[in-house]
């Protein structure tokens, strides 16, 4: 176009002979020239889209996971334009080419047209308008939209199939493309799309997300996989105070393992102390295989011997890093802690809560990981699916805390040798052991370290009446006594409410003196709440047969304690004076739960039905009947 514009305004005054180069006369010689010269700039054209539209990166993934014919072609065309794949060379071919093609296209277009019989109008400045736009149509119609519109489409393979000419255009132009393309390399250094940072991905992949084959989990898996280093432990933790713990000092029995199964956690912190944040020791709960509820075995017991080890991050690690320490097998649980230097002492770690493996890969999904025991009715409000184990559980009448042959006889000779209402002047040894070995009395009681002052704690409560005795066996308990409420700790074999029973022996014995000395030998040391006994038990007949204590007891942890009410006593030395064997029980029954080895007992005690001597002496004459049936009288 402009070398028409230039040629019309610099030809020579009217009456020249020509002002333009002669072209061939014939009109066909004309037309197959200008269409040659415009399929070569459309060839160019579409040659610069076809080979310069896809950079290496994308060439690259052509070649490696396209089809076969994709591939072919990929590697040719990657061949072609070079080391590096950055095509500038080529480029400047295919950009000399056409625009020297457009040139001359233009230029033919012009003298064909001046050559030609018509007259073509001028404006008043001697301006050629109509082969300005003849040759502006022709260019841009055979020029770029036609070659653009085939090649954008079949780009790569018109490529591949014209590399042929590619590289002979390339020869053609190398004394001027080579030293310019080298040029242009160094000062303008690698493509910028060579590079291919993760938000460009990212985009790429939330942009094609309606037009692709990914569904929207696949996706979301991708996101989450390419976001993984942007992420810290601190994002995706779990608090310290939602987390299920254990503390250091409880028991193995069936109410912690049903706890434990309830949670639906396979590995479980166990903290020391008071503070939760002191984490001594890690849980499995594949490590309770082979414990026994009925053994009630401590859990230090089994966190020492397995010793599971501790692994602790940082609140600011990125989650590919703690990926790959949980690849190790080091742990798939770690403590998140952070150093707080808060304040004007020392700085100290801190213990921010938990994370998990399934934490890590649910972020990597983006989608929350449900098991047999979740039950999530919203995924923001955490549940669990409860199990009911009450089906494991004995029955109430059944129930019995577990308690070693060698502590049931500690128990037993120091209350027949230290504690005046058991001792054999008034209660025989196989009674008090009988009474010992029923399921309800001896008991035990959780503390929970989260409401320590709860009244479920209290073994006796000031001004409050009590009808039992309890002795301590295993734990500790806080006494706190008179106005000042002064404190004190006491531990096993320690005993309260001895004066609650004694007044089933003054009324027995009928001996006013002898009961008031008795009721003297109690020592302010001993109480509870109502826990197991019932007010209503208490003699009603005259105010002097209920007890209500001075102090109050409250437990310190985990405690396992002898209660024994002032019925069960009653019931206790009713059997013990209708009882005519032996005072000392046989030793054999300590090595067996079943008290039915006992000796038998003579004559039927004149109380209720459900008396528990009533129903210990029927036991022990049926077995006796039996063995003189089994093996004759002796």
């Amino acid at each position: 176009i402009t070398i028409c514009f230039v040629l019309q305004v610099e030809a020579p005054a009217a009456g020249s002979a020509e002002w333009l180069t002669p072209l061939p006369t014939a009109g066909w010689l004309r037309a197959l020239g200008a269409l040659i010269l415009l399929a070569l700039s459309a060839l160019f054209s579409g040659l610069r889209l076809a080979v310069l539209s896809l950079d290496p990166m994308e060439l690259r993934v052509l070649r490696n996971s396209g089809s076969a014919a994709e591939r072919d072609q990929a590697r040719k065309v990657e061949a072609a334009r070079g080391r590096g794949g950055s095509g500038t060379y080529l480029l400047c071919t295919l950009l000399l080419g056409q625009a020297g093609a457009n040139a001359t296209l233009a230029g033919w277009l012009c003298a064909a047209l001046q050559a030609s019989p018509i007259s073509l109008p001028d404006d008043s400045r001697g301006v050629p308008w109509l082969p300005v736009l003849l040759c502006t149509s022709v260019v841009f119609l055979g020029g770029e939209v036609l070659p653009y519109s085939i090649c954008s489409r079949h780009g790569l393979a018109i490529a591949a199939h014209t590399l042929f000419l590619t590289r002979l255009l390339m020869a053609a132009t190398f004394p001027i493309c080579y030293p310019l393309s080298r040029l242009l390399d160094w000062a303008l250094h690698q493509e910028l799309s060579t590079f291919s940072t993760r938000e460009h991905l990212l985009e790429t992949l939330r942009a094609a997300d309606p037009h692709g084959d990914l569904v929207s989990e696949e996706l979301a898996m991708v996101q989450g996989a390419l976001e993984l280093r942007t992420k810290v432990v601190e994002d995706i933790l779990t608090p310290l105070n939602d987390c299920f713990m254990l503390h250091s000092d409880a028991i193995l029995d069936f109410s912690t393992i049903s706890e434990i199964l309830r949670s639906g956690y396979t590995r479980i912190p166990v903290y020391e102390g008071e503070r939760r944040d002191n984490i001594v020791d890690l849980l499995f709960v594949k490590d309770l295989a082979f414990v026994d509820p009925d053994d009630c075995t401590p859990l230090q017991t089994v966190t020492r011997f397995y010793h599971r080890p501790l692994h602790c991050v940082f609140h600011d690690t990125r989650l590919d890093t703690l990926l790959e320490e949980f690849k190790k097998g080091k742990s798939h649980l770690a403590i998140v802690q952070r150093v707080n230097d808060e304040g004007e002492g020392d700085p100290f770690y801190e213990v921010m809560g938990i994370v998990t493996l399934e934490d890590v890969i649910e972020e990597i999904i983006k989608s929350e990981i449900l098991d047999e025991t979740d039950l999530y009715s919203k995924i923001p409000h955490r549940g669990r699916k409860p199990h009911d184990f009450s089906i494991f559980r004995l029955s109430d009448s059944e129930m019995r805390v577990k308690i070693s042959p060698q502590l049931l006889l500690a128990t037993h000779r120091f209350m027949a040798t230290e504690v005046e209402p058991f001792k054999i002047p008034h209660l025989s040894e196989k009674i008090l052991l009988r009474l010992l070995k029923h399921p309800n009395v001896i008991q035990e009681m959780k503390f929970d370290h989260k409401n320590k002052r709860a009244p479920d704690h209290y073994l006796y409560q000031r001004n409050r009446p009590v009808d039992y005795f309890v002795l301590i066996l295993q734990g500790k308990v806080e006494v706190e006594v008179g106005k000042e409420e002064l404190r004190f700790e006491n531990g096993a074999f320690t005993y309260y409410g001895v004066p609650a029973i004694m007044t089933v022996i003054c009324s027995v014995n009928q001996s006013p003196s002898r009961c008031s000395g008795l009721n003297r030998s109690e020592s302010p040391i001993r109480e509870r709440n109502d826990y197991g006994g019932s007010s209503t038990q208490l003699h009603s007949g005259s105010n002097n047969n209920i007890y209500t204590p001075d102090y109050s007891v409250h437990i310190l942890c985990d405690v396992q304690f002898v209660k024994i009410t002032r019925q069960q006593y009653q019931n206790a030395l009713t059997a013990s004076r209708m009882d005519s064997s032996p005072q000392t029980p046989d030793m054999d029954v300590f090595n067996d739960g079943d008290s039915t080895k006992a000796p038998t007992a003579r004559g039927t005690p004149q109380t209720p039905k459900d008396d528990p001597a009533v129903l210990l002496n029927e036991r022990s004459s049926i077995v006796g009947r039996w063995e003189e049936k089994t093996f004759g009288r002796r």
